[in-house]
């Protein structure tokens, strides 16, 4: 491809070019919403960051640096983003388009395994999004045949930092802290109880803490609720971009026997108040439109909806 050179995401050295792409990115499109925050660099590709090659994800460069990359969900999503003031009507985005196609195409098998939050978008698809507010992306994927589909969306939601956040209430006995080295089998069990909702989850306490050394990271952001019995019971990780200003949560979870009792609204909201802390002057978090427990939640906790993510999808298999 003419004046575009790719290869495999490589590990811890190309985690913190990508931690840096989305940095760049972030504050350029500013006070709009951008695709990727260091934090989900970090929660995405750092379990990786030991590999030497992830077939995965794939990086695109020019002459000015890193110009793009896609990371590929199997079986059938995935997320990419471009260098703002890179064109989409280009060459790139029809290379890393095309690559991503030829992934899902290379692992379709009959009767496979599709999670229960993409079931919705078709056997046979590869699925991505773009924002709702992005036309320059939306008129991109319809010109290489991906079609809107209703079957889901993602919804963004955001909140200024600019007034002082009181502590949500508590119920009797349970304590709000940040997780501690001592905390990691059970905070990585508290983590599978509370995503099992959605299959089985693999978190691991190994994969943990892994994470809890990663770039970005600040353990003061990771907040727990305990219960009086010991056991962690709702969770956040907030992450903090003093470049762009903006603080996200990826992820947050409560155990489903603690559900709608207002842990989440303690956890994001103490979240709320370090991000604050650290000179963030807006948070954001977002869901999928099938999360009806979230999309209680984050509203309860000060959000606005400022954009959605909308899925397009194409039959390549």
């Amino acid at each position: 491809m003419p004046g575009f050179t790719s290869r495999p995401f490589r590990g811890a050295s190309d985690l913190t070019l990508v931690i840096d792409f989305a940095r760049s990115a972030s504050a350029a499109r500013l006070p709009g919403v951008s695709y990727w925050h260091p934090g989900d660099i970090v929660w995405q590709l750092f379990p990786f960051s030991h590999l030497p090659l992830v077939e995965e994800a794939r990086l695109w460069f020019d002459d000015d640096g890193l110009a793009g990359f896609v990371l590929f969900e199997p079986p059938l999503n995935c997320t990419f983003d471009v260098r703002p003031g890179i064109p989409l009507d280009g060459p790139l985005l029809d290379d890393m388009l095309g690559w991503a196609e030829e992934r899902r195409r290379g692992i379709a098998r009959p009767g496979e395994d599709v999670p229960i939050a993409y079931a919705m978008l078709g056997s046979g698809t590869l699925a991505t999004i773009a924002l709702e507010s992005d036309v320059e992306r939306r008129r991109a994927l319809e010109r290489r045949g991906y079609r809107l589909t209703d079957a889901r969306h993602n919804v963004r939601y955001s909140q200024p930092l600019d007034h002082d956040i009181a502590p949500a209430p508590l119920p009797s006995g349970f304590v709000l802290r940040h997780a501690a080295d001592t905390d990691i089998e059970a905070r990585a069990e508290a983590h599978r109880d509370a995503w099992s909702v959605w299959g089985t989850s693999t978190f691991s306490a190994k994969r943990y803490a892994r994470l809890r050394t990663a770039p970005v990271y600040d353990p003061e952001l990771d907040v727990v609720l305990e219960a009086p019995d010991g056991q962690l019971e709702s969770f956040c990780i907030a992450w903090a971009d003093p470049a762009s200003g903006v603080g996200i949560f990826e992820p947050v979870g409560t155990r489903p026997a603690f559900a709608r009792k207002g842990l989440g609204r303690a956890v994001v909201t103490e979240g709320l108040r370090r991000l604050r802390e650290r000179g963030m002057h807006t948070a954001r978090i977002g869901t999928a439109s099938v999360n009806t427990g979230a999309l209680a939640l984050y509203p309860s906790c000060g959000f606005g909806l400022v954009d959605k993510e909308l899925y397009y999808v194409k039959t390549v298999v």
